[in-house]
């Protein structure tokens, strides 16, 4: 009796002791992977920041050119219509490419009308498009840099 009382001590001291090491893993691993979620949340502010502080100078930008260009004379001139076209189709094509597929009001590319477009409408396209561009650079370089710790780790 005194060996069987001995032998569950022991096993039972033994599971224990896998136990609170099993648990101090667990522990070791939540707590890595909080302060993962947390620098990625940190990482994903930064850039959603940088987008709308992005998106303010290209506003304040496109107010400053539709000023400058009330004035131009030329402004009207349109811009030889295969390319307006080419723009318009490709604009659209975008748009379809990336709108909310339960948006039933998108628009087609079959449908796209021929539309005349200025020198200056187009003037007024370039900045919103960069900006567009810089703020689509900012979000993969976040995801660049995620990428990156969570690989050094």
């Amino acid at each position: 009796m005194v060996f069987g009382l001995g032998w569950w001590a022991i096993t039972e001291y033994e599971s224990n002791s896998l136990l609170k090491i099993d648990n101090s893993n667990k522990s070791k691993i939540i707590a890595t992977q909080s302060l993962q979620f947390n620098r990625f949340n940190q990482i994903a502010t930064t850039a959603y920041r940088h987008g709308i502080q992005t998106e303010a100078k290209s506003q304040e930008k496109f107010i400053e050119y539709r000023e400058i260009l009330k004035k131009e004379l030329t402004c009207d001139l349109p811009v030889p219509q295969h390319i307006a076209d080419g723009l318009l189709k490709y604009t659209y094509e975008l748009r379809s490419m990336y709108a909310d597929p339960q948006n039933t009001n998108r628009a087609s590319i079959s449908t796209t009308a021929t539309s005349t477009l200025t020198y200056c409408q187009a003037v007024l396209w370039i900045d919103p498009l960069l900006s567009a561009l810089d703020k689509a650079n900012g979000q993969l370089k976040a995801i660049r840099k995620t990428d990156d710790e969570r690989a050094a780790r």
